[in-house]
């Protein structure tokens, strides 16, 4: 009630200023002529969008003909008699008023809220009224012409108000800010180029309006999984449509059966996507900025968790501003290091939400790039050698490093195809630590390196020690051939659990103890190399995967038959 009583009062004394302020203004002799009356031409009082007066508020009149830019630098001033202030109550009057038609222009400093309208006009050659409410500007983004230049620079006006922006061409569009709130026709000057104008352009207080045609692009990607007789599903259970798969960064390609990558090539525009669900609201993704490759834009998105029954949309619009994200391989979600090798050979680059781990190149033979099973690839010979910097040791600073603790987590999956199959290849390590290699006959080996430990003793005047080892899990050479793709995945938490895989099959073995020094005086960094072939898509961190994420992860970046598949809305 107390609000209610407190937007009476306000409306009371706004009413009775008016009042007073116009007492005369209804005797019929009164003529427009404020100097043989004494009467003002217009008057009227503004407030603010909270209801309070519009004390001190700048308020002007402004011909219909008025240019701020005008060559004659006489002309770019209004005259005094049309420009005036509000007083503490927000009264306002001006005594005379433009010919013809104008517009009333306000402005409080103190809020930043403004007021424009116009095409008014002294018809009758009586006072005039105005009183409104002064509002928070707002922006206009205009889609320019394709004359106008990248970071090309330009003047905003209104003709007819006071309004003149300066602006800047970003990413084929310009951005007009804090304008009042009304339809305006706006005009833009640039360098050497006819005026261009913008005709009934609606601004919104606090808003930034989108003006001008866009355009937008639409695709759709089904959940689910491919049927049970897929041998690339066949670890799924049937019937179950919900996966308990949660955070997991998916891979969306699009090619030339879909749409035309030429004219999205071309445009400028943002991606986005969402989860579609027919029992919950939709729900936007993160997304990394998308590459185009070997005829194929590639997109990665983290979907936040699989219903088999929902999908996923992904957008294009020129509307928008390009803004992805870079928390789709999410730090505090223990991605340590990501390479999708699209970024080049030079300096490979982690796709890792902090990117702590670049890869540098030493090589004998030279390093080419190659069709992998995502986007690009990497080519090594036996002899080239990728150094993963700042990798040796653990940094305290960081949240995530490449060592990892014989009772913690740690997980790597890749994508291999070696060229042959008939010796002992090393495809990465950090020495005295942990490895992955290829042995004939029996597959990829995982080694992690135990160093002996100081315990103490039951009497503590007395030290002991563990022993060092190396543990291992073999894979075995079935589903690994010679110049085909394969998918290696591993995950351990402490020792005691393991998964392990090889393309969509679960290893069980075993694992294999052996003697070890286990002097390690100075930690190594991580090195990729000691094969010939192809890598694609090496991920590593410090968490255990299950077997729904290696699954789903396999059927994602497959090379043939990937799911899931976009398709044109």
């Amino acid at each position: 009630m107390k609000f209610c009583k407190n937007i009476k009062a306000v409306t009371v004394a706004f009413s009775a200023a008016f009042m007073a302020l116009f007492a005369g203004c209804s005797d019929s002799h009164v003529a427009g002529n404020s100097a043989e009356t004494g009467s003002p031409e217009l008057a009227g009082i503004f407030v603010l969008d909270n209801g309070s007066p519009a004390a001190r508020a700048r308020v002007q009149c402004v011909p219909s003909d008025f240019n701020i830019i005008s060559a004659d630098r006489a002309e770019r001033s209004l005259p005094q008699a049309f420009e005036t202030e509000t007083d503490e109550n927000g009264n306002y009057e001006f005594d005379s008023i433009p010919s013809g038609r104008f517009s009333i222009e306000a402005f409080h400093e103190e809020s930043g809220q403004m007021f424009l309208k116009q095409n008014l006009a002294n018809e009758q050659g009586e006072p005039l009224a105005l009183n409104d409410t002064l509002r928070h500007s707002g922006s206009v983004k205009l889609l320019v012409p394709g004359a106008f230049r990248e970071n090309q620079g330009g003047d905003a006006i209104v003709v007819g108000t006071t309004i003149h922006r300066r602006i800047f061409v970003q990413n084929g569009k310009i951005e007009v800010d804090s304008l009042p709130a009304d339809s305006l026709d706006i005009v833009i000057y640039m360098d050497k180029l006819f005026p261009v104008k913008f005709e009934n352009v609606s601004v919104q207080p606090d808003e930034t309006t989108v003006w001008g045609d866009s355009v937008t692009y639409s695709f759709t990607a089904p959940l689910a999984l491919p049927e049970r007789e897929n041998p690339k599903a066949e670890n799924f259970a049937s019937g179950d449509s919900v996966r308990v798969v949660t955070d997991i960064p998916l891979a969306l390609v699009l090619d030339s059966s879909v749409c035309d990558l030429d004219s999205l090539d071309h445009l400028v525009g943002r991606w986005e996507a969402f989860r579609i669900s027919h029992s919950a609201a939709k729900n936007q993704l993160p997304i990394a900025e998308p590459q185009l490759q070997n005829g194929k834009m590639m997109f990665w998105v983290r979907l936040d968790s699989l219903n088999t029954a929902d999908e996923i949309e992904l957008t294009f619009n020129t509307a928008k501003d390009p803004a992805y994200a870079f928390d789709v391989f999410p730090t505090n979600r223990s991605y340590s290091l990501v390479y999708h090798f699209d970024s080049g050979l030079s300096l490979l680059e982690d796709s890792a939400e902090k990117g702590y781990f670049e890869g540098s190149a030493e090589t004998a033979t030279g390093l080419d790039s190659s069709g992998g099973v995502l986007g690009n690839g990497m080519h090594l010979g036996a002899d080239d050698v990728v150094t993963v910097k700042n990798s040796a040791g653990k940094d305290s600073t960081r949240k995530v490093n490449l060592t990892f603790d014989d009772d913690g987590y740690f997980c790597f999956s890749l994508w291999l195809q070696l060229e042959s199959l008939d010796k002992e290849q090393l495809i990465f390590e950090k020495a005295e630590e942990y490895a992955l290699r290829y042995v004939p006959k029996q597959g990829f080996i995982v080694d992690f390196y135990h160093e002996a430990m100081q315990l103490v003793a039951e009497d503590v005047s007395k030290t002991a020690e563990d022993s060092s080892y190396k543990i291992s899990w073999v894979s075995g050479a079935d589903g690994i051939n010679a110049g085909e793709w394969v998918y290696v995945a591993f995950s351990r938490r402490a020792f005691e659990q393991v998964l392990f895989y090889v393309n969509d099959r679960q290893i069980v073995s075993e694992a294999e103890k052996s003697d070890w020094a286990g002097n390690v005086k100075e930690r190594a960094n991580f090195q990729l190399g000691g094969f010939t072939g192809n890598i694609d898509e090496l991920s590593i961190g410090a968490c255990f995967h299950d077997e729904s994420w290696t699954l789903t992860t396999y059927l994602n970046q497959h090379p043939e038959n990937r799911w899931p598949s976009l398709f044109a809305r």
